[in-house]
Formats: structure tokens, C-alpha cells, sequence
């Protein structure tokens, strides 16, 4: 057995290369894809899974009015300033647009079979076409008195003018 150091030669790193980046928007859907992954992950419960496609759900909603939103207004004023990782906000949303789409289609992949498991568990999920007027009637009672108390409409607007509301917990 040798002792001696073998010298190895190093490259040099450019601490401005924008290489060194990973994009903000796409390592966020990175994460959101791995948050969808646990739900298509038999080790946790039913239910604990239907949760995760959820949250992915949400998540992507939320990106979408908040980062999306973000991205195409500076798109849409001419802003080509480029992120650290060099992108322009128009080549940002290219790269979205792609990883997104896919993400909602595994997203509605994942739905149909936990449909499917749900159903074999014995847990129904009722469209809304297929409830009875009463039952209809009862949610929204219900939905009146318990869930729109809660809620808050919080409006974000844009530097172009336009706003959207969307509800919120609080």
C-alpha cells in the first residue's frame, strides 16, 4: 500500500459561471415534483397520500398566481434582465411551461389511480353532477356556516395594473 499523494489536477471555477446557479422556478417545481412523488408512495397511508397530491395541487396554483404571474409581467414589459442562471424571464417561462405541463399530467395520473384505490378501500368521491338536490343543498349549507367564515379574499396586484383575488385561510 503506497503512502504517497498523487497529485491531481484541479479546473480552475469561475464564481461568475452561471453553471454554478440552479433556477429558482425550476428547483422549485423539482421540489413540488418530489412532494407528487410521495404521493404515488405506497409506504404512507391512503389518505396521507391523497394529501401530498393536494398539497403538489396547491402548490402549483400558488407558483403559478404568484411566480408565473411574476415572470410574465416582467416578460410582458420587455424586461430581458436574465436570472443568475442566465435565463431571460421569456426563456424562464419556456422552461416552466414544459416542466409544469408534465407535472399537471402526472398530477391527474396520480389522482386516477388514488380514485381507484379510494374506491377500493371502500371511499367514495362524488362529482358534483352526481349529488342529489338535497345533498347539494346540505354542502352548501354547510360550506356557508363552517368553511366561508374562515376565509379571507386577499387581492395581489400587478405592476401592469390588473389584480387577482384568490382565498385564503387565515
Amino acid at each position: 500500500m503506497s503512502t504517497s499523494a498523487q497529485s491531481v489536477e484541479i479546473e480552475s471555477l469561475d464564481l461568475n459561471s452561471e453553471v454554478r446557479f440552479i433556477n429558482r422556478e425550476l428547483s422549485w417545481l423539482a421540489f413540488n415534483e418530489r412532494v407528487l412523488a410521495e404521493a404515488e408512495n405506497r409506504r404512507h397511508p391512503l389518505l396521507e397520500r391523497v394529501r401530498f397530491l393536494s398539497i403538489s395541487a396547491n402548490n402549483l396554483d400558488e407558483f403559478y398566481m404568484v411566480r408565473v404571474a411574476g415572470l410574465k409581467g416582467q416578460h410582458l414589459a420587455g424586461i430581458k434582465t436574465l436570472s443568475q442562471d442566465g435565463l431571460t424571464p421569456a426563456q424562464q417561462l419556456e422552461a416552466i411551461g414544459q416542466r409544469a405541463s408534465k407535472l399537471m399530467a402526472d398530477q391527474q395520473i396520480t389522482w386516477l389511480a388514488l380514485c381507484r384505490e379510494l374506491d377500493e378501500a371502500g371511499i367514495s368521491v362524488i362529482e358534483p353532477t352526481n349529488l342529489r338536490p338535497g345533498d347539494r343543498a346540505w354542502l352548501e349549507n354547510r360550506f356557508m356556516a363552517e368553511v366561508f367564515p374562515v376565509l379571507a379574499l386577499v387581492w395581489l396586484s400587478s405592476s401592469n395594473g390588473s389584480a387577482t383575488a384568490f382565498a385564503c385561510r387565515h
